[in-house]
């Protein structure tokens, strides 16, 4: 038997998921350091990790920096009714069903902040602490789009001064950016830099 449960904060605009990707930025409140540290780094990876497990999203790239967050991704297309007897459903990431599917990455992110909110608060004994700001979705339009911002998370690390050169950004730990190093090599990602140029995809400084 399914269970039709209704979901919190529909107040986000609403978009139309279908499957495509997307590029999520997401920022700590008041833009403080929560992840200055490496192994606060690591709980966000482990969170992220289980988040794209549960909700079945295909993960391309992305990246944790010291106050901030940008993922790129596809959503699925499925039918998100569950089952309410199931001990591993949390009651608040439910869906009514195929017709409010355009919830589901407003879910994703949602589960991914609580989970990594608990647990920072949990170490930091603060109970209750606002851990996020907010978070941005942007639907990327094409092939040239989505490299766009795929290199826009390659250079992010660099660009906020946790690697001294594009080199060190292509390794850096708390990415993705190893994974597609050894897939592509250097000299395939510098060339995917030059074609698609990251100068084109416009966010605020802080980001």
């Amino acid at each position: 038997m399914t269970s039709v449960l209704k979901i919190k904060n529909k107040h986000r605009p609403f978009h139309y998921y279908d499957g495509r990707a997307y590029f999520i930025s997401g920022t700590c409140y008041k833009g403080l350091g929560m992840f200055l540290a490496e192994y606060r780094k690591d709980i966000f990876k482990k969170v992220l990790r289980e988040s794209v497990k549960r909700f079945d999203i295909q993960l391309y790239s992305w990246v944790i920096l010291n106050n901030h967050y940008h993922i790129l991704f596809t959503l699925p297309i499925v039918d998100c009714r569950i089952d309410e007897n199931d001990p591993s459903v949390d009651g608040e990431f439910c869906y009514e069903g195929d017709k409010d599917s355009k919830y589901f990455l407003v879910e994703f992110i949602r589960k991914m902040h609580k989970d990594t909110a608990r647990i920072l608060n949990k170490l930091d004994n603060t109970p209750g602490r606002k851990v996020w700001y907010q978070y941005w979705d942007y639907c990327v339009r094409n092939e040239i789009d989505f490299w766009k911002h795929f290199n826009y998370i390659l250079k992010n690390p660099l660009k906020h001064k946790l690697a001294e050169n594009i080199e060190e950004s292509f390794s850096y730990e708390f990415s993705s950016n190893s994974t597609w190093l050894e897939k592509f090599s250097f000299d395939g990602l510098v060339e995917g830099l030059i074609k698609y140029k990251v100068k084109d995809v416009l966010y605020d400084e802080e980001d």
